[in-house]
């Protein structure tokens, strides 16, 4: 999938923010950056997919295998609010500069 493509279906699937629908936890260490094992425990809850859609910006977007997440989360999220989804978006997760994340799911 192309970079326009994934842009394209964040925006037209993904309406705003997750909001008060998902479940959010903290997904932060005690250095204030995204800890592997929170994100991890999230990312495997939420997508079951081996293939993730990632978004930040029209710049920061990308596809890539599930295993390879966390580093692009981990720098995308140091510039603002970061989406994942898997290819279908029956999942999603945001990733707020905050620190914390939510699991949202279309199809439940």
């Amino acid at each position: 999938m192309t970079n326009r493509e994934i842009i394209t279906l964040m925006h037209k699937l993904s309406h705003g923010r997750i909001g008060p629908r998902g479940n959010w936890v903290r997904v932060f260490n005690d250095s204030e950056k995204l800890d592997e094992r929170k994100f991890s425990k999230l990312l495997n809850e939420a997508i079951q997919s081996d293939i993730v859609l990632i978004y930040q910006s029209s710049i920061n977007v990308t596809e890539v295998k599930a295993s390879e997440a966390f580093e692009i989360v981990a720098q995308f999220v140091k510039h603002g609010v970061v989406k994942i989804a898997d290819v279908r978006f029956t999942s999603q997760i945001e990733i707020d500069p905050l620190g914390v994340g939510a699991a949202y799911r279309t199809n439940k």
